[in-house]
């Protein structure tokens, strides 16, 4: 039972942040709107904004633990992922190799 708790607590988490981003996504595109139609001869302020409160949504993420959840989507940063990658590579050499040597017995 502890488990589904700590489950459907991970989970509302994620949601919490999912509306944390999106709340930050809608916010900067209005601030950006409102540069372009009011202050657009002036120095790009929405960037102050933006920069700010990604580093604190950054950080929140850090703290609840949700980095790790996002890392695990980046299959490319993972050791099985790497050793697949020299596999495939590995065999493609092998074969475009092969296909040399066969060419050059031809002549």
């Amino acid at each position: 039972m502890t488990k589904e708790n700590d489950v459907r607590k991970q989970v509302k988490l994620l949601k919490r942040f999912y509306m944390d981003s999106f709340t930050f996504a809608v916010v900067n595109v209005a601030l950006i709107v409102v540069w372009l139609s009011i202050d657009r001869g002036v120095t790009f302020w929405p960037k102050y904004v933006i920069v700010i409160w990604g580093i604190a949504l950054v950080f929140k993420a850090y703290r609840m633990g949700i980095i790790p959840l996002f890392l695990q989507n980046l299959s490319f940063l993972t050791p099985e992922w790497e050793e697949k990658k020299i596999k495939k590579l590995t065999g493609v050499h092998q074969e475009q190799r092969r296909v040399q040597l066969s060419r050059d017995k031809k002549k």
